[in-house]
């Protein structure tokens, strides 16, 4: 258990204020460092000297800043890498099939191969590897109704046949995006076809009419990158190492933003919590971590969360992401999972409004997300309303909104930490999150 100090318990008892305050609502480490509100914004200062877009020199170079500081402050520090791959759209994608002049509604698939294939087309089913199992996709165009399996596995059993290229048509109405999600390792040029001329080429096949034609996929680019997570433990110690409160914001921005308050103002915050808890005594690991390439759809998070063994995630009393606290705005809290959780409570009993999914941004409700896929208990804290900012530089920043997030984190953190809190129940896990945004896998 946390130590009192001594001419600290004096100064009560001589006062007579000892007794209507119980231990339990001190906050749970010892050592009160005053937040150095100056600090503060020197961190978001120094972090938002230019943008900071994933997989970037100018992105690596803060999270280096952080984990230096954090170095400094007496915690173990780790750097994990990670990759992702991005793609740039075919400039070129067509269907010609012979004696058949008609305009098809072709699409692409993220990640498709480039290539061009003249064959003649044969029907695959679903694309599973019994659908290709007589071997009459060998030198073929496969086509492939969408569902069973993800496309990804779709192209690969194609390309496993011997097939020259494949077609994917659409099984219902409507728009869709397809990806393969990741390069795959075998594969064929791919295009999407819609629902109704999938079907009209599958009746033409079904009908014994043999049908050749060319399928073309040019200008599509894979490119991989790799970013950095910087991550912090405070010291373990046979009394805390097996409980952990997880504290994360991002060190990277968009391209065309210096991300003042989204997100330098998380990690000035983190370093400054960081900073206060560095001597005391806990009952529990305090982990930080900085993430990178969160601004190219939440990879750091996904990489950081898929790092975990089980566990390693059961150490884990709860998750704090700390977002865009800079600006003016109510200070809020919004739970990860469906229903209330011991730790929005403690947001709210420290002061803080808890708020909706509905009521922030975008990309904290992917945030939101992606932490509860996690099963951890888990919190996003920032600031309403919720606004996209073009110009978000240190104009936006108020020392007194930066200081206040530490406090309050401060105080939720010393709760947690307590020993004589109990362990939250977990829930059960939310899963349906796609590598790219709004794209299906199958």
């Amino acid at each position: 258990m946390r130590s009192v100090g001594y001419s600290v318990l004096g100064a009560l008892l001589v006062c007579g204020s000892l007794l209507p305050l119980s231990f339990s609502s001190q906050p749970a480490y010892a050592n009160q460092v005053q937040t150095d509100a100056e600090l503060l914004y020197s961190h978001v200062e120094q972090l938002a000297k230019a943008a900071r877009p994933p997989a970037t020199e100018s992105e690596f170079t803060a999270g280096v800043y952080v984990e230096n500081l954090w170095r400094a402050y007496g915690y173990e520090t780790e750097l994990q890498p990670f990759y992702y791959h991005t793609y740039k759209r075919p400039t070129l994608l067509s269907l010609a099939i012979d004696d058949w002049k008609r305009s098809w509604a072709i699409k692409g698939l993220t990640f498709a191969q480039n290539g061009t294939a003249k064959a003649e087309i044969v029907d695959a089913g679903y694309g599973r590897a019994n659908d290709f199992a007589n071997g009459a996709a060998r030198g073929k165009i496969a086509l492939i109704k969408r569902g069973e399996i993800p496309f990804g596995e779709k192209v690969r059993q194609a390309a496993a046949a011997g097939a020259v290229a494949a077609i994917i048509w659409n099984d219902r109405e409507g728009e869709w995006k397809a990806t393969l999600g990741e390069p795959l390792d075998m594969s064929v040029p791919v295009i999407g076809l819609s629902q109704a001329d999938g079907s009209l080429l599958q009746e033409r096949l079904r009908n014994q009419q043999p049908l050749r034609a060319t399928v073309k996929v040019d200008g599509g680019q894979t490119s991989r990158h790799t970013s950095y997570n910087f991550i912090a433990t405070s010291k373990a110690t046979t009394a805390n190492m097996e409980r952990q409160v997880l504290l994360l914001a991002n060190h990277d921005s968009t391209a065309s933003s210096a991300g003042a308050n989204d997100n330098a103002s998380g990690v000035a915050v983190l370093l400054e919590v960081a900073r206060q808890l560095a001597e005391s005594r806990l009952d529990a690991q305090v982990k930080l971590v900085s993430l990178g390439a969160e601004t190219a759809g939440e990879r750091g998070g996904q990489a950081f969360f898929d790092s975990l063994a089980a566990k390693d995630k059961e150490k884990i009393m709860a998750a704090i992401y700390v977002d865009a606290v800079g600006r003016d705005g109510q200070l809020t809290a919004v739970s990860a999972q469906s229903t209330s959780t011991q730790t929005g409570s403690m947001f709210t009993q420290a002061g803080v409004q808890e708020s909706t999914l509905g009521q922030v941004g975008a990309s904290q409700r992917k945030q939101l997300q992606l932490l509860a896929e996690t099963g951890i208990p888990a919190v996003l804290l920032t600031r309403l309303p919720a606004q996209e900012e073009s110009k978000d530089g240190l104009v936006q920043i108020q020392k007194e909104q930066l200081a206040q997030a530490v406090k309050v984190i401060s105080s939720v953190v010393g709760s947690l930490t307590d020993a004589a809190a109990s362990a939250e129940p977990r829930q059960s896990v939310q899963t349906g999150r796609q590598q790219e945004a709004g794209e299906d896998l199958q």
